[in-house]
Order: structure tokens, then sequence, then C-alpha cells
């Protein structure tokens, strides 16, 4: 799920829509438990805003604010809800810079009627299910196109099946097919999103394809982020082969000694794919 803006809460802005909150990560197990905990703490929470609107107890009232938002979220990271984390860690930042005591308890009023629309909205489903549907619909998205172009058979096998569950796989077996392949995607209007392009191959290496692929954009008026990805996949390892690939234009360097490891992690710094969750295995040493 994409990362939510919420800079505008120092603005008194909007808030990201509560259907939208990310709950992929949520623990299942914990979430009854941060269910009550939450609902208790927003009753205190709405009852400290309206102290300190009124003026009554106004320190109190603001260490009182301080400590439900600080622990909310807490919580919420720890059940998994990384989106209600940060957007009360901003909202911790602008309640400390809000010396307007009527303005600071509307904005935390408005907070509080956000993550109770959140519990109102997930209680509404069940939470396993709620996470399926996310992840069906991240699912359904149309695959990417990534042209692989290798000489080299298990090389193109290998890297099919690394790519083949996010991206659609057209390959070539030389730099001049590769480049034929580029040109004619892009006179299709279905250009690829991203390439890898090995360097030692037969009619034209790595290298000049990657000048070639550069010239054709530029003679075309292609710059920039417009430019098609490439990232150099190959056996070479020596600095020289690097620096003048990336003086050459690419984006990512990748020795395939590595590529199970690196590829995807490239793919992802481009911007092509995102990491949903990470996960760790543990074992008692």
């Amino acid at each position: 799920m994409e990362k939510k803006d919420i800079s505008m809460i120092y603005e008194n802005g909007q808030l990201p829509d509560p259907e939208t909150i990310n709950v992929i990560s949520v623990i299942d197990t914990m979430w009854e438990l941060f269910y009550d905990t939450t609902n208790s703490q927003l009753g205190e929470l709405e009852a400290a805003a309206l102290a300190l609107e009124d003026g009554i107890d106004i320190e109190q009232s603001k260490s009182h604010i301080r400590r439900l938002l600080h622990s909310i979220k807490g919580n919420s990271g720890a059940v998994g809800l990384a989106d209600v984390s940060n957007v009360c860690h901003h909202v911790e930042s602008a309640f400390e810079k809000m010396s307007d005591t009527t303005g600071s308890a509307s904005m935390i009023l408005k907070v509080k009627d956000w993550l109770q629309s959140i519990l109102e909205h997930l209680s509404n489903k069940d939470m396993v299910f709620h996470k399926q549907q996310q992840l069906d619909q991240m699912t359904e998205k149309p695959k990417l196109k990534a042209l692989i172009i290798d000489d080299a058979q298990i090389c193109r096998s290998r890297l099919k099946s690394i790519l083949q569950d996010f991206f659609d796989c057209s390959f070539a077996v030389n730099g001049r097919e590769g480049l034929e392949a580029y040109i004619e995607s892009m006179e299709q209007n279905r250009p690829f999103d991203f390439i890898t392009l090995d360097i030692h191959m037969p009619e034209m290496d790595g290298h000049e394809t990657l000048m070639a692929i550069r010239k054709w954009e530029e003679e075309h008026g292609i710059g920039g982020f417009e430019c098609v990805k490439v990232i150099m996949l190959t056996s070479e390892s020596t600095s020289k082969h690097v620096l003048s690939s990336f003086r050459q234009g690419c984006e990512a360097y990748v020795v395939k000694s590595n590529m199970g490891e690196k590829l995807l992690d490239e793919v992802v710094n481009l911007g092509l794919l995102k990491i949903v969750k990470v996960e760790k295995n543990y074992a008692v040493g």
C-alpha cells in the first residue's frame, strides 16, 4: 500500500480515508485487545480535549493527551497498523507546536473521530477477510513488462523464474535483437517497464546496446524519467565495466552470481515494485 501523506495535519487538514488504511500487516491475535484498549483510550482522549477546549486544567489536559497519543501510536505500531502509528506521530509533533489551546483541542477531537472511524470500519468486517481483500486488490493489478536481453538460455530461464510473478517477460538473445524489440515496443506504444542487459553477447554487446537505446531515446525527444530503466546483469564485476555502464546510462548494476538476492531489490529501488512485508526467521542459537 502506498505511504499516506498526512503532513497537512499541521494545517489541520485532511486525514487519510479510513478505508485506505493498510491492514495487511495487522497481527490477527492482537486485534481484539488493541480494539478494546484503543476504544477506551479514545473516550479519555475526547474528555481531555474537551477540558482543554474549555480551559480546564490546561497543563494536566495537555499532559494526558500526550500520554494517550503516545500510547495509541505505540500500540498501533505493535499490532501492525503502521499508517495509524504514522499519523499519531505527526499529530504528536503538531500538538507540541500549537500554542492555541482551542485549535489544538479541535485537532485532537478531529483525530479522535478519525481513529474511531477506523475502529468502526475494521470491526464491521472480519480482519482476516479485510486483509485478504487488500491483498486481492494488489494482485489484481496488471503485470508490468520486462525485456530480458541475454544470450545464455540458463540465465534467461533463471531471470524468468525471478520476475514472472510480477512481470510479463520478453526475451532477446543478443544486443541487436534486444534493441529491435525495444524500438518496436516504443513504436507500438507498448513500452517495457525495464530491461535487463547482459554485457558479453554476439552481434552487439551490452555496452553498445545501452548506448544505442539511449541514442534512440535522445533522437526521439525522450529523456529523464521517461527513459526505459536498464539494469545491467552480467558476470563482470570489475570497476571498468560498472563505471562504463553507469556513464552510458544504466540505472543499476547486478552481478549474476547475486541476482537471486539483489535483482528484485534493485527493481524496488527503481520504484517498480514495493515491499509489502518483510519477514525474518529466527532460531535458538
